[in-house]
């Protein structure tokens, strides 16, 4: 994983052959529900840290990837080489990308059948980024069978035809299941957006598009957004603030065993005996409102305000090893489009990142 510095005009990298893909849809191939849970006092929200104190919808993980870029100081691309410093500033951290491990399948997370390289899925991020800018989708290297998703439901036109100043990226590479997912901030405009994008490659092409959208307008300091806990630029300073650099490979964990926690988090919202690898210190990201740095560090538990009677449906997992990161596209509730990002370190869940789209 590696920081550098793009253009946001830059030219579509060349992708090398990606094996055949990941099948899915919406969610994407390999459902996995997860249990259920009740918010107290009626909202679908689980607590936030013991910073945050609201609740809100857990998270899965993604793993980011790429680097960090700056074009006048506006659009950074920041990845899964450690913490980028200030807002289009310097990007620190970080080593090359590595060339991705031979194909397998995982649970929730489709199959490849040949190798992908995760310099072939950093190509596709960052065409995807030049995409997202121009608001032309056609930059994308697009299969012609390709599939579009917005928030859980097939589309033709979703936020990929309209340009944005992206202000900072974070891309997950899952060469197990050749795709990719992005944390994608725009935090310099009235309208302010984060979107969870996943891409699948199959062969060298974008097979499948898929987007959640979380946004809000600013009016002086007043957001108003439908999404929960929306603050974009809240949840940008703390994501920044987090390490999310390479975990060496004797401390990571297996597919199996990232999806595994993420599963089991979903699961106590609705089975309060399911055993968790709840990790010390842990900070649950919600959507960014009520976060800062200091309180993202200060946090001593993930495992506080969890309600109960929730369900979770149709989860779709994309998983990043080198950043021990797994992200599940899922429907919170059953029914509100929403990932969840999960990262372990020595086992154990130390960050989760939560989008989730309509309820706020």
């Amino acid at each position: 994983m590696r920081h550098r510095m793009i253009s946001a005009c830059a030219s579509i990298l060349v992708l090398c052959a990606c094996g055949s893909g990941s099948t899915g849809n919406s969610g994407g191939g390999g459902t996995s529900s997860a249990g259920a849970a009740t918010s107290g006092g009626g909202g679908n929200a689980s607590g936030g840290s013991a910073a945050s104190g609201a609740g809100s919808p857990g998270g899965a993980g993604s793993t980011p990837a790429g680097g960090a870029s700056v074009e006048g100081g506006a659009s950074a691309k920041g990845g899964n080489g450690g913490a980028v410093s200030g807002s289009g500033g310097d990007a620190s951290g970080g080593k090359p990308s590595m060339a991705g491990s031979p194909s397998v399948s995982g649970a929730g997370g489709g199959t490849a059948s040949m190798s992908c390289t995760r310099e072939a899925l950093q190509a596709a991020a960052d065409a995807y980024h030049a995409a997202q800018v121009a608001g032309d989708k056609s930059k994308l290297p697009l299969s012609p069978t390709a599939t579009f998703t917005e928030n859980f439901k097939t589309t033709s036109k979703g936020i990929w035809e309209t340009p944005l100043a992206i202000t900072y990226q974070h891309d997950l590479l899952d060469t197990g299941a050749c795709q990719t997912f992005s944390e994608v901030f725009v935090t310099d405009s009235d309208v302010e957006y984060v979107l969870g994008v996943r891409l699948a490659l199959t062969g060298g092409q974008v097979s499948e598009l898929e987007s959640i959208v979380t946004t809000g307008t600013l009016s002086g300091s007043t957001i108003t957004s439908h999404d929960w806990n929306f603050d974009a630029k809240a949840y940008l300073t703390c994501a920044k603030s987090e390490d999310w650099s390479v975990v060496p490979a004797a401390n990571r964990n297996t597919r199996d065993e990232l999806i595994a926690a993420g599963e089991a988090y979903f699961k106590i919202f609705s089975d309060k005996t399911t055993m968790v690898p709840w990790g010390t210190p842990c900070y649950r990201l919600e959507g960014g409102k009520g976060c800062t740095p200091a309180a993202d560090k200060a946090s001593m538990s993930c495992n506080i305000g969890i309600p109960s009677g929730i369900n979770f449906k149709s989860t779709h997992w994309v998983v990043d090893l080198e950043l021990n990161t797994a992200v599940g596209l899922t429907l919170f509730a059953g029914a509100d489009p929403d990932s969840h990002m999960f990262r372990l370190i020595d086992g154990k869940i130390r960050n989760v990142h939560t989008l989730t789209q309509g309820t706020g």
